[in-house]
């Protein structure tokens, strides 16, 4: 069931807008109001852009939203105190900082109950463990997933939806079986776990990074010998994330004309001939991650946070 090219100029905003309505009105069942700390390092202009725009859109449904500068060297106290006020039930740590796995100590240094990016190592390995409840605390209630992938998984369902040979029908179980899809970027952030996601739902998937390729086929990683021609030119889905200018820009003559293409870096992996892909083209998802930590926010705050005073 591949996915077909009847949406070349989807906007992933219209989907979010859906998720945020969803989220406001899951607020109005709450006992009080969830209020999230915005942990941000530095004074770069398109992250602090991106911050206040994050903030503006958490305050749009009603929640609390503190937006929190401070030194990189005080990040490290600055999520200690959130994570000790139980008056702030959520944390949002803009990345990077260091650059470096300093990083990814800051990112496993968040309460699991406020890791509202579920980026932490508690909740991926969980996804990695096939493992849905959220444990100790809240042993029956779903857990939560890193925000970037699951907003291309729920881009990718959405997608599927409104191609012709699936709009009069649910979505199977495995939605993605028969699609192969190739990713460029395997961090433990976000291409490892969005492999391990699209896997579980069937797809078979061709994951690249500076150490080479790997398959991912039912959520299992394997070595295999596929350079990034080859499978740029078998795959249905294509994923970018790739933070970096040196990387060799994707042209739409690598790639399937139907094929849907989905860029989540910051910076363009894909040429600027992608205006003449005949398939479906996403430079940015940005909104769509904000709506899936919105949507994590409720959830955490109903396990973990509702009976709070």
């Amino acid at each position: 069931m591949t996915l077909k090219p009847v949406i070349k100029h989807f906007d992933p905003f219209i989907l979010a807008q859906q998720f945020v309505s969803e989220v406001a009105s899951n607020l109005q069942g709450l006992p009080r109001v969830p209020h999230v700390a915005g942990i941000i390092a530095g004074d770069d202009k398109p992250s602090l852009a991106y911050a206040r725009r994050t903030m503006a859109k958490f305050q749009e449904v009603g929640m609390t939203y503190d937006l929190i500068k401070v030194n990189r060297l005080d990040v490290e106290a600055a999520i200690e105190t959130a994570n000790d006020n139980p008056n702030i039930h959520g944390i949002f740590t803009y990345f990077p900082i260091f650059a470096n796995q300093q990083d990814d100590y800051l990112r496993n240094l968040v309460d699991y109950r406020k890791d509202i990016e579920a980026g932490s190592q508690f909740w991926t390995q969980k996804l990695y463990h096939n493992d849905r409840f959220s444990g100790p605390g809240a042993p029956t209630k779903k857990a939560v997933l890193p925000c970037t992938p699951l907003a291309i998984v729920k881009l990718l369902a959405e997608l599927k939806l409104q191609s012709p040979s699936t709009s009069e029908q649910p979505l199977p179980q495995r939605s993605m079986t028969g699609e192969t899809v190739t990713i460029f970027n395997r961090s433990e952030v976000i291409g490892r776990p969005l492999a391990v996601m699209l896997s579980n739902d069937g797809a078979r998937v061709l994951s690249f990074d500076e150490h080479g390729p790997m398959e991912f086929i039912d959520a299992e990683p394997r070595e295999l010998t596929i350079d990034r021609q080859q499978a740029l030119a078998c795959s249905d889905i294509v994923i970018t994330g790739v933070p970096s200018e040196s990387f060799r820009k994707i042209s739409a003559r690598e790639i399937k004309t139907t094929a849907v293409c989905i860029n989540f870096s910051s910076i363009a992996n894909f040429s600027v001939d992608m205006s003449s892909h005949e398939g479906i083209y996403i430079p940015r998802i940005g909104p769509l991650t904000v709506a899936m930590c919105m949507r994590n926010t409720v959830r955490l705050f109903s396990h973990f946070h509702r009976g709070q005073h």
